[in-house]
């Protein structure tokens, strides 16, 4: 019986050869293989993911006004922010490029966790600028291959408010991970325009919105071709307590091209605002990514601190 088996491993492995294909099953399982076996070209493109962005999704769509009882600084700094995270990914066997590997054999998940925390800086009153950098350890799980990186970034938000109610920006950043899997290693680069609007409070809920149209320029072995990302989410501001809000948030996310491998899908979630009126606030949240193609599953909790000066 055991011998049979051998043939038919042999036979289909020989198949796999001839048809130019990788058994990734056997690569993910044999001693004799590693993480830097998984080449950046296995990989079918750009895989959507925190390098499309590192704020928090609910970050975008917190108050665009500074609450009123707070007197203003004359510095020039305005705001402190220190964000915590963590995020998991599950990815399915399409993450893989079709033509380069055979996963129809492989079961297990392909995982990637994040672990990490965003400082931020708030500069200047209108126009401001909003400073972002973020610093993260990822862990990378394929089959029996298990592995730690490292995600790096900076990102740049001048932005101008027109009223109370509306504002505008620019928004540049770059995101880089770097690990021993070859196959997640990935440089973004991204420049976009964002436009925000936030209804009145005076009937103690109102709504935000935030439209975000950029180009984005992947930098690894699957693909370096620029796409162009449309972005547009709306988040409600239920005002409970003058100490507690309740913001839950959707965003439509969509992009033109063969890059991503997958052009259309949703984040949501929702974001407990804590002492949303003082000098300092907390938020924690907890937010999901929905009608993907590649990924199966999709979470991210934080805690996010904010002092106003």
């Amino acid at each position: 019986m055991k011998y049979s088996l051998f043939l038919t491993y042999l036979f289909l492995s020989s198949l796999l050869v001839a048809s130019g294909k990788t058994d990734l099953k056997a690569l993910t399982t044999s001693a004799s293989h590693g993480p830097n076996d998984l080449k950046g070209s296995y990989r079918k493109g750009v895989t959507q993911g925190y390098y499309l962005g590192f704020r928090s999704l609910a970050d975008e769509l917190r108050d665009l006004r500074r609450p009123s009882d707070i007197p203003v600084t004359g510095g020039f700094l305005k705001t402190v922010y220190v964000d915590f995270h963590y995020m998991n990914q599950e990815f399915n066997g399409k993450f893989f490029d079709g033509d380069k590997i055979d996963s129809s054999a492989y079961d297990d998940p392909i995982e990637n966790d994040l672990y990490g925390l965003t400082f931020g800086l708030g500069l200047g009153d209108n126009p401001n600028l909003q400073v972002r950098i973020p610093l993260s350890i990822s862990r990378f799980k394929v089959g029996d291959f298990d592995d730690r990186g490292l995600t790096t970034g900076i990102e740049l938000f001048p932005n101008y408010r027109i009223n109370d109610y509306v504002s505008w920006g620019v928004n540049i950043g770059h995101v880089n991970s770097s690990s021993d899997f070859p196959i997640f290693d990935e440089s973004m680069t991204n420049v976009s325009f964002e436009a925000m609007a936030e209804s009145s409070t005076a009937y103690g809920m109102n709504w935000s919105g935030r439209l975000s149209i950029g180009q984005y320029y992947p930098s690894n072995d699957a693909n370096d071709d620029s796409f162009w990302l449309f972005r547009g989410a709306l988040a409600l501001h239920y005002h409970l307590h003058e100490n507690f809000t309740l913001l839950p948030f959707v965003r439509l996310n969509y992009s033109n091209g063969d890059v991503l491998t997958d052009d259309t899908w949703v984040d949501y979630g929702t974001e407990f605002i804590l002492m949303p009126n003082a000098p300092w606030n907390f938020s924690l949240g907890i937010a999901g990514v929905g009608g993907h193609d590649v990924i199966e599953e999709g979470m991210e909790f934080y805690l996010s601190t904010k002092k106003n000066f």
